[in-house]
């Protein structure tokens, strides 16, 4: 067999086919004309295995260097070169910490198990000094009471001195094949599959390279030969491509989270007797499905394109594109897929996206030393899209929004389209916000008008899925206005009397009588447990102290429990802090 065609599957397969795909043609010496992707198969010569191992490990390298340890190290040189081109004249302190940060990074990264068994393949040969001895010869510098950088100005220049010849042995091209390896396996490969080949614990061959080969490659190009001759004769197929195997020795199981292992789990097969086994071409497809995701940061997102291959490659090398380019934001994967789904709904007007497949990936730690991973799954429904195109600007106010979980920072964008990819409302959300914001508005990173423009997203919601009318969404701009004037009449009550002190900042940089905190916090216990009643009753109360009108809004979507919930948290949120551009007057008419 000279050429082998794969077709497409599920979403798994699809991934793995893609990320086939990419690693063929990434640095490729020729044009690369005899590989074909269509909308349903990808085709490609035998010859293309050729030193594919390298091929392998040469795209999860280029494409992730950045977020690698390796990057880490080398891209300390230019900080290091400044200092020397400057004379050491701007370094100070701050400079110290930075560097003394860089040091103590660096001997953690040249003592760890996976850069000292990759020292096996490249020490002897390329550096006259192990790197586990360079690492003992870095210090950190550290300055006694009443010194500054510039006394300890010897030692820094020493130092600096060592990073450099450190930096310089890992620029080299064998030592960034090996320890860029390295990185790629602990920190791409493993979100994907493990326990077998070089992700083995008990595996001793320290070169992955060859490892991947022997395990991968050979085995398929000894299928193929086999499968064209006569000797392949079997009643069992693959369970991914239904081709011929001769035996069931090749199981899912190193796939994480997917297989399970066949020697140990015969409860997963029926009558525990196993018959999910593939062959090796299967196998290598699923070995590629590390090139195939995006990965950034312990997470991953995957988009499946109606079974399409090229359209799916299109839309995930530009999700891919983006996300790399912009690896510091917290929100980053959620941006670049409504970036994406943003441009396409402007290139083609009729484009519904009700049968794309979003796979998320998140790796964690359930406890001290156990890691784990989950996937989740969401299709993106015309609602969806409809909400995340009609709220474009919405999710650019949010954008920097933040606050802290425990020791997890949580960013508004990402809890928001969460929700949103799983066909939720924002309720909880919100009721959180407001709650955070009243108890400790120091310790948060958002304003009212991002929880605002939150309820507009969430009304938008409501409305494509079909469950609250166009006018309501309308109305949620008046509720918060009425909130600002509740707001604004407590001020001049309060002027008027010295008794109630007022505290806290408005909509404008009014101060707000510290009162509507107290009713802030009653109203939004009532709307978290749906009682109407009760609100009416603050509502009242509250607009009788001042002596001013109850809305009406409230009063004729009492019958409605969503419309009067959108509007509860809206009034409260124009109270305590915002209201829209344009307002309506006490009387509810709107002000130009």
């Amino acid at each position: 067999m000279n050429e082998i065609t794969i077709k497409n599957s599920d979403w798994l397969f699809n991934c793995g086919i893609l990320g086939l795909y990419n690693i063929l043609r990434h640095n490729k010496i020729d044009d690369g004309d005899d590989i074909s992707l269509s909308h349903d198969e990808l085709t490609f010569p035998v010859s293309r295995l050729e030193n594919f191992e390298e091929k392998y490990f040469s795209y999860l390298i280029d494409t992730y260097e950045k977020i690698f340890s390796i990057y880490r190290i080398t891209s300390f040189e230019k900080k290091m070169q400044n200092y020397e081109e400057s004379g050491f004249e701007n370094f100070n302190n701050r400079s110290l910490d930075s560097l003394n940060l860089q040091i103590e990074q660096v001997k953690r990264y040249l003592k760890s198990n996976s850069y000292v068994s990759a020292y096996e393949m490249i020490e002897s040969e390329f550096y006259p000094v192990a790197p586990v001895a360079k690492e003992k010869e870095l210090e950190k510098v550290s300055l006694e009471e009443n010194e500054n950088a510039f006394d300890k100005k010897s030692e820094i220049k020493m130092q600096i001195e060592i990073l450099k010849e450190i930096v310089e042995f890992f620029k080299r091209k064998e030592v960034r094949k090996y320890i860029g390896g390295k990185n790629a396996m602990y920190s791409i490969i493993k979100n994907a599959w493990t326990n077998i080949s070089f992700m083995n614990s008990k595996n001793k061959n320290p070169d992955m390279y060859k490892e991947f080969k022997d395990y991968f490659i050979k085995p398929v190009k000894e299928y193929l030969d086999e499968k064209d001759s006569i000797n392949l004769k079997s009643k069992y197929r693959c369970a991914s491509c239904n081709a011929k195997i001769k035996n069931l020795d090749i199981s899912l199981g190193f796939m994480r989270k997917i297989g399970f292992d066949v020697s140990r789990k015969l409860s997963n097969v029926w009558d525990f007797n196993n018959y999910v086994a593939i062959c090796p071409v299967c196998r290598l497809v699923y070995a590629c499905v590390p090139a195939g995701f995006t990965y950034l940061d312990k997470r991953g997102i995957f988009v499946n394109y109606s079974m399409d291959l090229q359209e799916s490659m299109r839309i995930n090398q530009i999700i891919k594109n983006e996300v790399l380019s912009n690896s510091e934001g917290g929100t980053v994967i959620y941006r670049a897929l409504q970036k994406q789904m943003n441009k396409k709904i402007n290139e083609t007007p009729s484009y519904e996206l009700s049968d794309v497949q979003v796979v998320r990936f998140y790796r964690f730690y359930n406890d001290q030393d156990k890691e784990s991973i989950i996937y989740k799954f969401n299709i993106i429904t015309k609602p969806i899209l409809k909400t995340i195109e009609n709220c474009e600007k919405c999710f650019e106010v949010i954008g920097n929004g933040s606050f802290s979980d425990g020791n997890v920072t949580r960013y508004l964008y990402n809890e928001v389209m969460n929700r949103l990819m799983n066909n939720e409302n924002q309720f909880l959300l919100i009721q959180k916000l407001m709650h955070y914001k009243l108890s400790m508005p120091d310790k948060v990173k958002y304003n009212m008008n991002m929880i605002a423009n939150i309820l507009e997203i969430n009304a938008e919601y409501l409305k494509e899925v079909g469950i609250m009318e166009k006018e309501a969404k309308d109305m949620i701009k008046t509720a918060k206005s009425h909130g600002f004037y509740l707001q604004k009449a407590y001020n001049d009550y309060a002027k008027k009397d010295d008794s109630n002190s007022i505290s806290g900042a408005g909509s404008n940089g009014d101060k707000y009588n510290k009162k509507l905190g107290s009713i802030a916090y009653r109203m939004l216990n009532t709307l978290k447990t749906n009682n109407k009643h009760a609100f009416m009753d603050i509502m009242v109360n509250a607009h009788m102290y001042v002596q001013k009108p109850i809305p009406a809004i409230f009063a004729e979507n009492l019958e409605n429990d969503l419309n009067f919930k959108n509007l509860g948290y809206a009034f409260v949120t124009g109270m305590i802090g915002y209201t829209g551009e344009k307002k309506v007057d006490e009387k509810g008419n709107r002000e130009d």
